[in-house]
């Protein structure tokens, strides 16, 4: 489900749903769902101190469904978890799922595990997207697809502050794949630190 919470930034609705499409596709979603939720700043922000303790607006935050069990917030399901969003080559993804997080710990899953169903919501700041586009020449519109693949791959267990690069590799595969044009330089940057750590622990 693609839902519209605000109405500061347009929205083409269709095409984010049929990029949703091409997203599962690509990853083999058949028999999973997730929504996505398009919100202002004031709400994210919101959200953000609710779920996370941080008062300030970000672009995206990710709720997995760990336990088939959510409150109503916009008529989506979702869970008292999140985690903000600011990131192997290809192939079929081996769900995670994820598991909950103290403050001041941060923990891969224990294992792959495969699952069917809801996975979650991904909220997006249609007003932090545009600004954050804007800041690295890109487009709104692909910001926007930007975050809806690291959201999902938030929400089928990845994450980026562990995983050493797997979810950031993957995600650039994605991009590749759906042809998201644009890359942006904060990516660049990650990257480059990323594979730095890799071949630090070689």
């Amino acid at each position: 489900m693609v839902l519209n919470r605000q109405s500061e930034v347009a929205i083409s609705l269709p095409g984010v749903r049929r990029f949703v499409r091409r997203l599962r596709g690509a990853l083999e979603l058949d028999g999973r769902d997730f929504n996505v939720c398009f919100v202002g700043n004031r709400e994210i922000e919101r959200l953000n101190a609710t779920y996370r303790g941080k008062r300030r607006a970000t672009d995206v935050l990710a709720f997995p469904d760990e336990e088939r069990t959510s409150v109503k917030r916009f008529g989506l399901r979702r869970l008292a978890s999140a985690f903000d969003v600011g990131g192997t080559g290809l192939r079929k993804v081996t769900v995670q799922r994820p598991v909950r997080r103290e403050k001041k710990e941060r923990k891969q899953a224990p294992a792959p595990q495969e699952f069917s169903g809801f996975l979650g919501d991904i909220v997006i700041s249609a007003h932090t997207a545009r600004r954050n586009a804007r800041a690295e020449g890109n487009s709104t519109a692909n910001e926007i697809r930007w975050l809806i693949v690291h959201g999902l791959l938030h929400l089928l267990g990845y994450d980026h502050e562990t995983d050493v690069g797997e979810m950031t590799a993957l995600e650039l595969s994605l991009r590749d794949h759906l042809g998201i044009a644009g890359e942006r330089a904060s990516q660049k940057k990650k990257i480059k630190n990323q594979k730095a750590k890799v071949k630090n622990k070689k």
